[in-house]
């Protein structure tokens, strides 16, 4: 088992450290874009004063705008997490102890994977808030949801290319 004090081990922390701040970036442009999303909801409010649903919004009956609704709240949530996981990691970026050390590695672990799960919420509500938004035209929506699915097959080759290298590593 590998101790903070071993050269090896500081640069590793130093790596991760490092690699946080540049998560902590994306993170919390996540967080503000899903935000700010949320209140500027896709097919707008209603706005007739004698409406009983002034104020409401206009979409909220597709099926579409609820999955961007949920999804979008499930981005922000885990962008959040990550965001709050990166603060911790730097209160505890000079780990004293092995156990410092492996709970530093998990936290890291932990907010990179609610960061995947962001990227991929996040892209599933800007198809199905477009796709809301433009079902009248059922030729140009579905064109939206085609390319914006693409971002997923992006994501499973870079996961490929990485496990690929790492196996011709070993």
């Amino acid at each position: 088992m590998t101790t903070p004090d071993d050269a090896e081990t500081k640069v590793k922390v130093k790596d991760i450290m490092n690699a946080a701040q540049i998560h902590l970036v994306v993170a919390t442009l996540l967080v503000t874009v899903t935000f700010a999303a949320g209140f500027t909801l896709p097919g707008g409010f209603e706005s007739d004063h004698d409406s009983p649903n002034k104020g409401m919004a206009i979409l909220t009956k597709k099926s579409a705008f609820c999955a961007f609704v949920v999804t979008d709240a499930i981005a922000f949530v885990c962008s959040a997490g990550a965001v709050f996981s990166y603060f911790v990691m730097a209160a505890n970026h000079r780990p004293k102890t092995a156990k410092e050390l492996r709970v530093l590695m998990d936290i890291y672990r932990v907010a990179t994977i609610l960061q995947f799960l962001s990227m991929f919420a996040v892209v599933i509500a800007f198809i199905t808030g477009l796709y809301a938004t433009l079902s009248h035209s059922v030729g140009l929506a579905n064109t939206v949801c085609a390319i914006g699915c693409l971002s997923f097959f992006i994501y499973v080759l870079v996961f490929y290319l990485i496990k690929r290298g790492m196996d011709e590593e070993t």
